[in-house]
C-alpha cells in the first residue's frame, strides 16, 4: 500500500472518531446550529448562576447537560473548575487535561480557543503537586483487560500516561477474562511519583463452574430388604388363619342352629352331649384362628412396610394382641 493511500486512511479513520465523539458528547462548536446554540448557552448560564451561590453539584449536573448539547471546551473548563471546588481533585485534573485537548483541536477554526487551552494547562499544573501519580506498566493484557486505579476505570490508551490519584492509600486493580483480579494498593504523599508493573494474566486461573455431583443411589438396607420374605409367611399364615376362622366360624354356627331346633331353646338332652362337645371345638377352632389370622396380617403388613424403607430407621414397633385390640404399638 502507497504511503498517499495510508495517510488517507488515517485521515479517514481519525475523522470518523472524532465524528462519533462529537455525536456522543454533543454538536462540535463550529457544527451546532443556533438552537443548540442558545439550548446550551442556557443550561451553561444557569451553571453559573448556581456556582455563585456555591451549589456545586447542582452547577456540575447544567454544565454537563450543557455539554451534551455543545461539545465546547469553555463548558469543559467550568466542569473541571467546578469539580475542583467540590474537592474532586483527579476528576478535575483529567477534566482540565482533555479541555487543554480540545481547545488546541478548535484553535485553528478559532483563535478564542486558545485562551481556553492556556488556562486548563496553566489550572492543571497547579493542581499536580497535590496529587500522586502511578506510571503503570501493564504486562500480557487481553483484549478485555480492564485497569481501575483508584476507584476510576483508565482507557487503554491512557495506560502509557501516570495516571493521578489522591494523596494516601490507592487500589490499582487489573481484570482478566479467565483470571482472578490482580490488586496491589499503592500509598503516595502530595506530589509523589512511583511506578508499578503488573502482569494482567499473573492472577489465578479462574476455574469453570462445575455441575453438582448427583447424590448418591440410596441404597436398601440389607437387614431390612431381608425382611421383605418374612412378611410374605406372615401375610400366608394370617390368611390360614383368617380361613381357618371363617370355616370353624361356620361350622359352629351350624352346629348351634341344629342344637337349638333340636332343643327348642330348652336343655339338650343327654344324647346331643357329643353334639354339644364338637361345636364348642369348633368354636374354639375358630377363635383361634381368628387371633391367628389377625396376628399373621398385623405382622406381614408391618414387615412388608419396614422393608421398603429407604433409610436405617430406629425401630421400636411391637404387635400387641390384647382381648379387646390387635395392632401396632410404637415407630418404624
Amino acid at each position: 500500500m502507497r504511503p498517499s493511500t495510508i495517510a488517507s486512511c488515517l485521515v479517514a479513520t481519525l475523522l470518523l472518531t472524532h465524528a462519533a465523539i462529537a455525536v456522543a458528547a454533543g454538536a462540535m462548536p463550529v457544527d451546532a446550529t443556533p438552537v443548540q446554540r442558545e439550548q446550551a448557552q442556557a443550561r451553561f448560564q444557569r451553571a453559573r448562576d448556581l456556582m455563585a451561590k456555591k451549589q456545586y453539584e447542582q452547577a456540575l449536573v447544567e454544565f454537563r447537560a450543557s455539554h451534551d448539547i455543545v461539545a465546547s471546551p469553555n463548558t469543559r473548563l467550568e466542569i473541571a473548575r467546578c469539580l475542583h471546588l467540590m474537592g474532586r481533585l483527579v476528576a478535575a485534573y483529567a477534566e482540565l487535561g482533555r479541555t487543554a485537548i480540545e481547545a488546541r483541536e478548535l484553535t485553528a477554526q478559532d483563535n478564542r480557543y486558545k485562551r481556553t487551552g492556556d488556562a486548563a494547562t496553566s489550572e492543571r499544573s497547579e493542581i499536580e503537586p497535590q496529587l500522586g501519580f502511578v506510571a503503570l506498566t501493564i504486562e500480557n493484557p487481553a483484549e478485555g483487560t480492564r485497569v481501575v486505579v483508584g476507584g476510576e476505570e483508565l482507557r487503554r490508551a491512557a495506560w502509557a500516561e501516570p495516571a493521578p490519584v489522591a494523596p494516601g492509600a490507592a487500589d490499582v486493580v487489573v481484570e482478566t477474562p479467565g483470571h482472578a483480579p490482580v490488586k496491589r494498593t499503592v500509598s503516595l504523599a502530595a506530589g509523589q511519583r512511583t511506578s508499578l508493573t503488573i502482569d494482567a494474566q499473573s492472577g489465578e486461573v479462574a476455574q469453570a463452574a462445575q455441575p453438582a455431583p448427583p447424590p448418591p443411589a440410596t441404597q436398601q438396607p440389607k437387614n431390612l430388604a431381608a425382611v421383605r420374605p418374612w412378611a410374605y409367611v406372615a401375610g400366608g399364615v394370617g390368611a390360614a388363619g383368617l380361613l381357618t376362622f371363617a370355616i370353624g366360624g361356620a361350622m359352629a354356627k351350624s352346629t348351634y342352629d341344629d342344637l337349638n331346633s333340636a332343643c327348642g331353646g330348652g336343655p339338650c338332652p343327654p344324647s346331643k352331649t357329643g353334639e354339644i362337645s364338637s361345636g364348642k371345638t369348633q368354636e374354639t377352632i375358630a377363635n383361634v384362628g381368628l387371633v391367628v389370622g389377625a396376628v399373621g396380617a398385623v405382622a406381614g403388613v408391618t414387615l412388608y412396610v419396614m422393608s421398603l424403607s429407604k433409610s436405617t430407621p430406629s425401630s421400636n414397633a411391637a404387635i400387641v394382641v390384647s382381648p379387646g385390640w390387635i395392632g401396632v404399638r410404637g415407630s418404624l
